[in-house]
């Protein structure tokens, strides 16, 4: 059953969408998000492998030769872990929407897509170091307007600069809604991860002296708890992202056809 919605909600009504697709999509999702979380920490992996200190921080931001392997590391994570991204993102929105989009059928199209979300989110990047240099304000002016790009490159392959044009298209206008959603979700998430940091922090120490209780198994420990609140949380992300697209393109379409309509009359 779809439940993508026929006619713009309010802020309520976007997030309890959210929560629909969320609890809809979890079992058949969790996987791609324990991939996605998997492949950001091929990063920290890399860096120990090559004998950065990472678990002396001290001695790494003192040593400026290691910026080069954490530029380095950033890229072998960055690269993946969009792909895995853009995945979620497709096969979400196919079971949202009453689809019936397989997870390798999924994969196989954020492969095709993944040089456009490069691209996409390298001039996300640079926009947003542009708005910070000119001040805080268009910062994160810009850092919203432009945050859906990633729908519109997936739902509507859309090149990386229509994506972020589209994207600012669709949420000027209801800046102030999107701000008011992503506002609430970000307090939701907080709440949320508290929580779960909360019982696997009760659960780690036990775990750690129970495994040994060295320096690197409580890394691994904390780690693995990190990992295990990702899955749950990074699927109501998207799952967030994907209805507040659906509500400003059905307001995006509404407004157009008010437009049209009102033109006729003055016609």
């Amino acid at each position: 059953m779809a439940i993508q919605p026929t006619q713009p909600q309010g802020v309520g009504g976007v997030l309890d969408t959210a929560f629909q697709l969320y609890k809809s999509s979890l079992g058949v999702i969790w996987p791609i998000a324990l991939l996605v979380t998997v492949l950001s920490l091929a990063p920290f992996v890399y860096l120990v492998l090559t004998g950065v200190p990472v678990f002396d921080p001290t001695a790494t931001a003192v040593d400026l030769s290691v910026i080069g392997n954490i530029m380095i590391a950033v890229l072998i994570s960055l690269i993946p872990s969009t792909w895995g991204m853009s995945a979620m993102f497709l096969k979400q929105e196919a079971i949202g929407a009453g689809g019936d989009l397989s997870t390798g059928a999924a994969f196989q199209t954020a492969l095709q897509r993944l040089p456009t979300m490069i691209v996409a989110l390298v001039l996300y990047m640079l926009a947003l170091t542009v708005g910070f240099v000119l001040l805080i304000v268009p910062c994160v002016i810009l850092a919203l307007s432009l945050v859906m790009y990633m729908s519109l490159a997936l739902f509507e392959h859309k090149g990386p600069v229509d994506a972020l044009l589209g994207s600012h298209k669709l949420v000027w206008g209801n800046w102030w809604r999107t701000a008011a959603i992503f506002t609430l979700t970000g307090i939701l998430m907080m709440v949320l991860y508290l929580a779960l940091a909360f019982v696997l922090g009760l659960i780690s120490p036990f775990a750690a002296m129970a495994l040994g209780n060295s320096l690197v198994v409580v890394m691994a420990v904390q780690l693995i708890s990190q990992a295990a609140i990702n899955v749950l949380v990074m699927p109501f992300t998207c799952a967030v992202f994907i209805a507040t697209y659906w509500d400003l393109k059905l307001r995006k379409q509404g407004g157009d056809l008010a437009a049209r309509v009102n033109a006729l009359s003055a016609a």
